[in-house]
């Protein structure tokens, strides 16, 4: 496989076209605002593309004409991605890919496009308040700024960002509770991420930044607004369509994250079935035991839970203590005494 300079990247186009047209991230890789990789199985008329965003991998061709390129493909395709492929690939992973143990999982695509106007502005609740996601935002340094410093990571530069980035946050007592904003743009299209920080959760504050971001949107010449969510995040579905987008279709994807993004998206019959699916795992892929962590507890199995959590550590776990204690997953747990005493071992392995 090659890797690709941007100014070859339009060998790829033929190829990526069809992801492309689902996924806005992919043409913003193309334009060179937002970070990734292109590969090829040949410079000239591929038969193979590889697209990388992030842990998003991107997977297009004809397996059948390519054989001799699936061993490549292997070793550039990481076991944590978060992997697209088009249908003719879903039954070649094995070949193309080391995780034996990701899950086919179901996403939604929703959509506002040729929309001649946003849809209108409500009221905040008393104490909050909407502002763009600009220059002024970043010199103001409210709390809670990594929201929007994070976002710009995955840009091509922080110019870039400001320049083409859309979004609108809630501030309240200074700090950012909630915000939405274009996670990628190209053209007159652009994808849009939202995200509430728990405690100002069901106030309608990420619906309000949303709306606020999509009339922007269409302001600026971008009507064309994507969201894409996992199909269990009714909460996601529900705002996306009270800002008057409708679904426009459902596609695959396959990871070994667990398929949802809140607590309660999820039954708990489904978590164990996770559960045990991601312990079976993590004797092949031992950081599969964090997710194990997160199915259990949502299982309401503190027990089992707790008993993943010891072994990941005691495992040789290369992650940061506080990515356990901002696990979505595992808020219920982040109190509790053992589970501190656990991140607390892993805070002294990590300084000593």
């Amino acid at each position: 496989m090659f890797l690709l300079e941007q100014a070859a990247y339009p060998a790829a186009h033929r190829r990526l076209k069809h992801l492309s047209s689902i996924h806005v991230a992919i043409a913003a890789v193309r334009d060179g605002t937002i970070d990734g990789e292109v590969w090829v199985d040949r410079p000239v008329e591929p038969r193979v593309a590889l697209l990388a965003n992030g842990d998003a991998y991107y997977l297009a061709g004809l397996p059948d004409e390519a054989s001799d390129s699936l061993a490549d493909l292997k070793e550039l395709i990481p076991a944590w991605a978060y992997l697209f492929v088009e249908d003719h690939w879903s039954d070649r992973l094995g070949a193309i890919w080391s995780n034996t143990f990701a899950l086919p999982h179901p996403r939604v695509r929703l959509g506002f496009s040729g929309a001649s106007h946003g849809p209108a502005a409500t009221v905040l609740p008393e104490g909050f308040r909407l502002v763009p996601i600009d220059q002024r935002l970043l010199d103001l340094e409210p709390g809670n700024i990594e929201t929007v410093t994070d976002l710009m990571e995955g840009w091509a530069s922080a110019k870039l960002f400001l320049e083409n980035a859309i979004g609108f946050c809630v501030l309240h007592d200074g700090r950012i509770v909630s915000h939405c904003a274009t996670d990628s743009v190209s053209g007159s299209r652009c994808e849009l991420g939202v995200g509430t920080e728990y405690g100002y959760r069901r106030l309608g504050l990420a619906k309000m930044a949303a709306m606020a971001t999509i009339a922007e949107c269409v302001r600026r010449g971008r009507p064309d607004i994507e969201w894409h969510t996992h199909a269990s995040n009714k909460g996601s579905i529900a705002i996306a369509k009270g800002c008057g987008l409708i679904e426009r279709d459902r596609h695959i994807a396959y990871s070994g994250n667990l398929p949802a993004e809140n607590v309660g998206d999820l039954d708990p019959a489904t978590c164990r079935d996770w559960g045990l699916h991601l312990e079976r795992a993590s004797h092949h892929i031992s950081w599969y035991r964090f997710h194990a962590t997160g199915a259990w507890t949502l299982a309401g199995d503190r027990t089992r839970a707790l008993a993943n959590l010891r072994q990941l550590v005691d495992g040789g776990w290369e992650g940061e203590a506080e990515w356990l204690e901002g696990y979505w997953a595992v808020q219920s747990l982040v109190d509790d005494p053992e589970f501190k005493a656990i991140v607390a071992k892993l805070r002294a392995l990590k300084e000593a």
